[in-house]
């Protein structure tokens, strides 16, 4: 079967890592994508969004034949420094979700935590030579915290679900959802019927999975994607192609389960783009890596017979 409609979106974040969002729209329109996806980074990035800040986001992106697929808020967890767990914070949570209902996304997508929110440091950042652990405290409680995570998604997805709201995971190496069987744990455990998977290859396949077997495993549980390409030993974010990632095997996976939705780009490492270490503003470069990305992802998805559709407004 032909999968479809598949449209070409992208984060906003990877153009301009933080508000305001207007000029980074327009850019991303015109590189041909029809999604895109907002972020709620913090209280302080709550803010931004006034009900007047949303009318105007919402007017720019109907004229530049723009589409919200996605906003990424987390469920934000802390820890007292001798606790035995973590808590999560489901009123700040559930702020987010009203904002996300104003704009009008479908979807919110939160990573989960590291465990005990401990300090794991980036597998960018690994060593390539020295020794690559994480401390573990005496006092900390295993089971109760993977408790406290599945208390505080069950939570966060009825929150979301009054509000008519899925809830997407983003798996991400070392947390407690890293990979397909963890996100399919955590469904399990929750039970909530609006929570699924924000499939992000550059994240699942350094961390040991082979992506397109866990968009078969998953189905309809794939809510949304983040693409981007990587060599399999980190998380980076190349454009597809740059990579070792089989993007023509995720395309006839993605057609097997009948996927209709976003092909979001995610290029936070590609040439010139806005980043969390530097918080500039992507360069004129960053535009060719995203043009070059879809045409990349395009011809394999043709080469069955699929079709992605991209924004004419340029």
């Amino acid at each position: 079967m032909a999968v479809g409609p598949l449209f070409f979106g992208s984060t906003i974040w990877t153009f301009d890592w933080n508000p305001p969002y207007e000029d980074a729209l327009r850019r991303l329109a015109r590189t041909g994508c029809k999604g895109f996806e907002l972020p709620i980074w913090s209280a302080d990035t709550l803010a931004y969004y006034t009900p007047e800040k949303i009318r105007e986001l919402k007017s720019l992106a109907d004229s530049e034949g723009l589409k919200l697929t996605n906003v990424f808020c987390n469920v934000p967890f802390s820890r007292d420094a001798d606790a035995a767990t973590s808590r999560a914070d489901l009123e700040l949570f559930k702020r987010g979700i009203e904002v996300v209902a104003e704009l009008g996304s479908p979807i919110v997508t939160s990573m989960t935590p590291y465990p005990f929110c401990s300090d794991i440091r980036p597998i960018l950042q690994r060593p390539t030579s020295q020794e690559w652990t994480a401390r573990v405290e005496p006092q900390w409680d295993w089971a109760a915290e993977y408790e406290v995570v599945v208390g505080a998604f069950a939570g966060a997805c009825e929150i979301a679900a009054g509000a008519g709201i899925r809830v997407a995971i983003e798996p991400h190496p070392y947390r407690w959802v890293s990979s397909g069987q963890g996100m399919l744990r955590l469904i399990e455990r929750t039970g909530a019927q609006n929570l699924g998977f924000n499939f992000d290859p550059s994240h699942i396949f350094p961390a040991g999975d082979m992506p397109h077997y866990v968009v078969l495993a998953l189905g309809e549980r794939i809510y949304n994607t983040h693409f981007s390409d990587n060599e399999g030993h980190t998380n980076a974010h190349w454009r597809p192609g740059r990579g070792k990632i089989d993007w023509k095997a995720i395309f006839a996976a993605l057609d097997t389960i009948g996927y209709a939705g976003p092909i979001t780009l995610e290029l936070e490492d590609a040439p010139g783009a806005s980043h969390w270490t530097h918080f500039r503003e992507a360069t004129p470069e960053f535009d060719g890596e995203m043009r070059l990305g879809m045409a990349y992802l395009g011809e394999r998805a043709a080469e069955l017979g699929i079709s992605i559709q991209q924004n004419r407004i340029l």
